[in-house]
């Protein structure tokens, strides 16, 4: 008999997100392993819709519509009620929620069964609304075992809640590139930077922007935007800035691509910048790693667990365009330190592997069912 699993998170495929991806990752897992998947995914927007249910892939997966025009509590009442159902209907073995906001469902209606509470980046308690707050508590509290990518968030929510002997950190992993498709001087593309991911505001595109126009132009050629903005506003603060710096036809935006095309295109930068303002640790910076990519990074979350400044990437602090424009351009003119970066950047992927992540997560499962 397949072990009935709730899994609930705030993203999912078709999505390119971050956690969509991971969580992606996990599903294949568990299904491959026997586990009877059931993924819902809370959908926010303006209108009223019926819940959805199809079969992805093997998987069950439920759209359930979170029409916050008519508040957050009626909203969240709703979500829970549909869960609740579905419990009736399934009965499952574990719930787990993949991201803390969810988790409010999961640890009210679990009784004595386990409940892991996976926090992700951007997930801080400190970031949340006072009455999220108190949900994302009590869900800490209730939960059977608290997972996040870093030792930074779980240091945050220990000011909250005791988790002592029920937390681990379990990053996320990557797929190993093949050598032919990794990055080289040879074939990159000389004098290109880039940066891929869903550009919201924690990715700070205008610091980057400000950064790149700092590099000595006989050295930098193009920045490649490989994404979309989340914002309106955000977009076009980013042009602006574009405009008054005079580099408009040097940007590129590509909107968003399929994920393959996306891989494709990472051994093509010349190096490759993750300048957030707090991370997790993302998904985005990993596959570039994979691939070779020389790295430059902000020293914030998960990032810099693992990444060593001057050996696999080089680390600066947020929100100095100056440094971050001085760490570009050193990697552009550097030969010797863009190949020294690249097979750093290849060891630190090597050692966050899928095997390994795939392990972890089955050996959690196992324990608590």
């Amino acid at each position: 008999m397949k072990t009935p699993v709730c899994l609930v998170s705030i993203d999912y495929a078709p999505s390119l997100g971050g956690v969509a991806i991971a969580v992606g990752r996990l599903v294949r897992s568990l299904i491959a392993n026997g586990a009877d998947v059931h993924v819902v995914v809370p959908v926010f927007h303006g209108g009223p819709s019926e819940p959805q249910r199809t079969i992805e892939n093997g998987v069950t997966v439920h759209r359930i519509s979170m029409d916050v025009t008519t508040g957050l509590q009626s909203s969240s009442f709703n979500f829970l009620q549909y869960v609740r159902a579905l419990d009736r209907e399934v009965n499952f073995a574990l719930f787990h929620s993949f991201f803390l906001i969810t988790a409010y469902a999961c640890t009210l209606l679990a009784g004595k069964r386990p409940v892991i509470v996976s926090i992700r980046g951007g997930d801080l308690l400190t970031e949340h609304h006072p009455a999220i707050r108190s949900s994302a508590i009590f869900s800490l509290q209730k939960a059977s075992w608290i997972t996040s990518v870093n030792q930074v968030q779980l240091d945050v929510a220990r000011k909250f809640v005791n988790l002592d002997g029920r937390s681990s950190v379990l990053r996320n992993g990557i797929a190993a590139v093949p050598e032919s498709m990794r990055w080289s001087l040879a074939t990159c593309e000389r004098g290109v930077v880039g940066t891929n991911g869903e550009f919201r505001r924690v990715k700070d595109i205008p610091l980057l922007i400000r950064a790149y126009a700092k590099v000595d132009r006989q050295h930098r050629r193009k920045l490649r935007l490989g994404g979309r903005f989340a914002e309106a506003i955000e977009e076009k603060w980013s042009r602006t800035l574009m405009r008054e710096l005079a580099i408009e036809d040097e940007v590129e935006i590509t909107g968003q691509r399929p994920h393959d095309a996306v891989i494709a295109s990472l051994p093509k930068l010349h190096v490759y910048v993750q300048n957030s303002a707090f991370e997790g640790l993302p998904n985005a910076l990993l596959e570039a790693a994979a691939c070779g990519v020389p790295l430059v990074a902000t020293a914030v979350g998960g990032m810099t667990e693992i990444l060593h400044d001057e050996e696999d990437a080089l680390l600066v602090p947020h929100g100095d365009p100056r440094a971050l424009g001085r760490a570009i351009e050193r990697v552009l003119s550097d030969e010797d330190l863009a190949l020294r970066l690249s097979r750093g950047a290849l060891t630190v992927a090597a050692e966050l592997s899928l095997e390994r992540e795939q392990r972890e997560w089955l050996e959690l499962y196992e324990r608590l069912t």
